[in-house]
């Protein structure tokens, strides 16, 4: 009489710790690949920060004539440092006035920067008169 071997349908030993190797390897790659997309999110983050109060200090001047109080800057846009360079316009540009905003943040190991410029009019525009 012959005898017949059977195996048991469980899961061996060496295929549990296989398993468990290989769901530890996809569960720090997860993480490793989260933590970029972090990095990259508060980058655009410090971007979007730094364009936003570039933009209002530029709108500021062109519509008051002033700058924005730093104090302001910096309680609504805590962390980006926002510099105003005014220099003349030249050639075409004569009768303008060239305003630079540089605005500046570092939310991690890289530092973001942002540039707006804009001409605007030097002398106060006259407002037109009905006379005929």
């Amino acid at each position: 009489m012959e005898k017949k071997r059977s195996r048991c349908g469980g899961f061996l030993w060496a295929e549990m710790v296989v398993a468990t190797a290989l769901l530890g390897v996809v569960i720090v790659g997860l993480m490793v690949s989260m933590n970029g997309f972090a990095l990259v999110n508060d980058c655009q983050w410090a971007r979007q920060r730094c364009t936003a109060a570039a933009q209002a200090q530029l709108d500021s001047i062109a519509a008051t004539g002033r700058r924005m109080e730093p104090q302001e800057l910096k309680r609504l846009w805590p962390g980006v440092e926002v510099l105003v360079d005014q220099s003349p316009g030249t050639g075409p540009w004569d009768r303008l006035e060239l305003i630079q905003v540089t605005a500046t943040a570092q939310p991690g190991p890289r530092k973001i920067t942002v540039r707006l410029a804009r001409y605007l009019r030097r002398e106060p525009v006259a407002a037109e008169g009905g006379q005929s």
